[in-house]
C-alpha cells in the first residue's frame, strides 16, 4: 500500500510533499471533489491572462517529451500528455485516457477522451498512441490491439504497467522539425519577436488558462529573474532562495526529494565503505541534500535491475584499462562538491582524482564508461525501472551503483497565482483558477 504523504504549510500555501511509495495503477482510486491534498497556491488566487515562469537550466525541444532537467520537466508537464497521470498520492487520474480497467489475464483497456486532440486540431486515436509508442518503446506499441475509434487493449503482464510514464507521451512530429506536437492544454508558438530568449506557451482553444511566459535564467540572474517579476521560480541555489525571503510578495515551499546523487562504478569495484560517510557528503553540497534513502523495497531502482530482460554488458576495459578518476559534469556544482569530498576522504582509492568535464563531454565520457567512476543524478523515484535503465549505458546495468545523497528543489511562488498540481514524481502542473 502508499505509504502516509505528509503536508507541509508555509503561510498561506499548501503543498503536500510526495512521498508515496511505488504507484500501483490496479487502485485507480481519484481523489474526491474538493482534496486539495496534491495542490500548491500562495494564498487566494486572481485571474491571470499571464504567467512568468522562471528556470535556471537549458530547456531543449529535441528532448520532449521525456525531460532531462528539472527545468524540462516543469515545461514538458504543461504541454504533453500520457495516457493518466498519477498524483502526489500515487492515484490515478486521467490524462488522454477517460477511462481505464484492467481486465482478466494481462490486458489492459483504455478509452482516449471524447476531446482528445493534438495542439493541430487533429482528433488523437489509438493509431496515434501506438506510433508514438513505436519511437520509445517498440514492445509495447506491439502489445496494442485497437478495438474502436477511441478504444483500444495492451498486453502488460507487469504488475504496475508504466502508464505514466513521461516516455509514453503521445506526440507526433512536427512539419519543418522544432518542438513535437502535443496534445496537453498549451502549445508551444515559440519566442516572441521582440523576446528571442522567451518561450511562449499559449492555452489551446477552450481552455481557460493562462499563457505561459517561460524564460531562462543564466548563471547568477536568479535575482534579476525575480526582480523582473517572475511568478513562479523552480530552484536549488540556496543564495536564490535566501533573496526569495526577503521580497515581498513570494513564498518559498519545499518540494519533494526527486533525485538522487549517485555514484557509478563500471568495474564493479566497491566505494570504502569505512571512508564513505554520507553525512559529512550532505555537508559538501549546497542546497538541500540528505542521506539516499532507498525506497522500493530496501533498494534503490538503479541497483536492482535482476527483473529486467537487459541484454548483457560486457567489460571490454578492465580494471587496468580505466583512467583512476572520479569523472562529473562541471555544470553541476553539487556533483563537483561530492567528487572531491569523496576523493578528499579516500573513499574511491588511492590515486584516484577528480575531474570535471563540459556537459557534451561529461555524457561521452559516461557513454564510454572509460574512467573508474561517475557523480551524477538520476530521479529518485521512476514509474518503470527497467525503461529508466535504458537513458543510462549500457554498463552501469551491471555495474555498482551507490547511492548518495537524495536532492530537492524549491518553489518560489507568487501570492495569488493560480493553483498548482503535485505528482506523484514531484512535477508542478499549472492548473485552472
Amino acid at each position: 500500500m502508499i505509504p502516509p504523504y505528509r503536508r507541509v504549510v508555509v503561510v498561506a500555501m499548501l503543498a503536500a510533499a510526495c512521498h508515496a511509495g511505488a504507484p500501483r495503477l490496479e487502485l485507480p482510486v481519484a481523489p474526491a471533489p474538493g482534496d486539495t491534498t496534491c495542490t500548491l497556491g500562495a494564498g487566494p488566487t486572481a485571474r491571470r491572462d499571464t504567467v512568468a515562469i522562471a528556470v535556471t537550466d537549458p530547456v531543449d525541444p529535441a528532448h520532449a517529451p521525456v525531460p532531462r532537467s528539472d527545468a524540462e520537466r516543469l515545461v514538458f508537464a504543461q504541454l504533453y500528455e500520457s495516457l493518466i497521470r498519477l498524483d502526489c498520492g500515487g492515484r490515478a487520474l486521467p490524462g488522454l485516457a477517460a477511462a481505464w480497467e484492467q481486465e482478466s489475464g494481462d490486458r489492459w483497456s483504455f478509452t482516449l477522451r471524447d476531446d482528445a486532440r493534438f495542439w493541430d486540431g487533429a482528433p488523437v486515436t489509438p493509431r496515434d498512441v501506438v506510433a508514438a509508442w513505436r519511437f520509445r518503446d517498440s514492445a509495447l506499441a506491439r502489445a496494442v490491439t485497437i478495438t474502436g475509434e477511441r478504444t483500444f487493449t495492451v498486453r502488460a503482464a507487469e504488475p504496475l504497467p508504466p502508464f505514466a510514464d513521461r516516455t509514453l507521451a503521445v506526440t507526433k512530429p512536427a512539419p519543418g522539425g522544432g518542438w513535437p506536437i502535443g496534445t496537453g492544454s498549451r502549445w508551444m508558438t515559440g519566442a516572441e519577436a521582440d523576446a528571442p530568449d522567451l518561450m511562449v506557451a499559449r492555452p489551446v482553444q477552450g481552455a481557460r488558462l493562462a499563457v505561459a511566459k517561460i524564460a531562462i535564467a543564466p548563471p547568477g540572474g536568479v535575482r534579476d529573474a525575480l526582480d523582473g517579476g517572475a511568478d513562479l521560480l523552480v530552484t536549488r541555489d540556496p543564495l536564490a532562495l535566501e533573496y526569495a525571503t526577503r521580497l515581498p510578495g513570494y513564498v518559498d515551499v519545499p518540494l519533494d526529494w526527486n533525485r538522487t546523487y549517485v555514484l557509478l562504478g563500471p568495474g564493479g569495484d566497491h566505494p570504502d565503505a569505512d571512508a564513505l560517510r554520507l553525512e559529512s557528503l550532505r555537508e559538501a553540497v549546497h542546497g538541500d541534500a540528505r542521506p539516499a534513502e532507498w525506497t522500493e523495497g530496501g533498494r534503490f531502482w538503479l541497483a536492482d535491475l535482476r527483473s529486467c530482460d537487459l541484454p548483457a554488458a560486457r567489460d571490454t576495459l578492465g580494471r587496468s584499462g580505466r583512467r583512476q578518476r572520479v569523472v562529473y559534469d562541471q555544470t553541476d556544482r553539487s556533483a563537483a562538491d561530492l567528487a572531491a569530498r569523496l576523493v578528499g576522504l579516500g573513499a574511491l582509492g588511492r590515486g584516484t582524482v577528480a575531474a570535471g568535464l563540459s556537459a557534451i563531454a561529461f555524457r561521452a565520457a559516461l557513454s564510454a564508461g572509460g574512467d573508474a567512476w561517475y557523480v551524477l543524478d538520476v530521479p529518485r523515484r521512476v514509474y518503470d525501472a527497467c525503461r529508466a535503465a535504458l537513458d543510462l549505458p549500457p554498463w552501469s546495468w551491471r555495474g555498482t551503483t551507490t547511492p548518495l545523497l537524495d536532492v530537492r528543489a524549491h518553489a518560489v511562488v507568487r501570492r495569488g497565482l493560480p493553483r498548482m498540481a503535485l505528482d506523484w514524481d514531484g512535477t508542478l502542473r499549472l492548473t485552472p483558477p
